[in-house]
C-alpha cells in the first residue's frame, strides 16, 4: 500500500486537491477532522487542553473556544507546540486505526491529509510527500477569504507555521495551485500515473 502524505500551509489549496484525489477513490485520512473531532465536548483530549489553558478556553456550552485559543496560540511558538502535542496524540491513533483498515480492504493507496505533515515528523512514515504551493500573496489572500479574517491575523498563522519554501525542502512532488483547477488536477493526476495508482474515474 503506497502511502502519499499531502501537506500546504492555510490558504494554499491542499483540500482541493486533498477532495480530488478522494474523488478518484483514494481513501483519504483528513487529519484536520481528526484533530476536530478529537476536541469535542466531553472528551479525554478537551480535557487535557483545560488542564494546560485553564477554563477559560471554554465556551459557555463546555465547548472549545476555538478563537481563543488560536489567538494564544499563533502568537506564541512554544504554546502552539504544546497545543499540538496534545491534540496529534489523539490524531496520531486515529491515523493509525485508519491505515490498518484500508490494508485489511487491500487498499492499493492511501493519503494522509496534514497541514503539519513535516512539523510532526510524519513525513518520515510515508513513502512520498506531496506539498500543495501557491505565492505568499495568494495564500494570504485566499485564508482572508475562505475564512472571513483580517490581513495581520491570516499572517501571523502563516509566520508560526513553517513556509512553503522551507517545506519544499521535504517534499517529493509539488503542485503549483496557483492556477485553474484543472490545471492542478492534472499535475496530481500525473503523479499518480506515475506511481502506477490506478483510479476509479479518469482526470477531467
Amino acid at each position: 500500500m503506497i502511502i502519499i502524505g499531502l501537506t500546504g500551509g492555510i490558504g494554499s489549496g491542499k483540500s482541493t486537491v486533498s477532495s480530488y484525489l478522494q474523488s478518484l477513490g483514494i481513501p483519504v485520512f483528513d487529519a484536520d477532522a481528526s484533530s476536530r473531532a478529537a476536541v469535542k465536548k466531553g472528551s479525554a483530549c478537551l480535557r487535557k487542553i483545560v488542564d494546560f489553558f485553564g477554563p477559560e478556553c471554554l465556551l459557555e456550552t463546555g465547548e472549545l473556544n476555538r478563537p481563543w485559543v488560536a489567538d494564544r496560540v499563533f502568537h506564541d511558538r512554544k504554546l502552539l507546540k504544546q497545543y499540538e502535542k496534545i491534540v496529534q496524540d489523539q490524531v496520531r491513533a486515529d491515523r493509525q486505526r485508519f491505515l490498518e483498515e484500508q490494508r485489511a480492504k487491500g487498499a492499493q493507496a492511501v493519503v494522509l491529509d496534514v497541514p503539519l505533515l513535516i512539523e510532526c515528523g510524519w513525513y518520515t512514515e510515508v513513502d512520498c510527500v506531496w506539498l500543495v504551493s501557491v505565492p505568499r500573496e495568494m495564500q494570504i489572500r485566499r485564508a482572508m477569504q475562505r475564512d472571513h479574517s483580517p490581513e495581520e491575523t491570516v499572517t501571523a498563522r502563516i509566520d508560526a507555521q513553517m513556509s512553503l519554501a522551507d517545506k519544499k525542502r521535504y517534499a517529493d512532488v509539488v503542485i503549483d495551485n496557483s492556477g485553474t483547477l484543472e490545471h492542478t488536477k492534472e499535475q496530481a493526476a500525473e503523479e499518480l500515473r506515475k506511481l502506477g495508482i490506478a483510479t476509479e474515474k479518469k482526470n477531467r
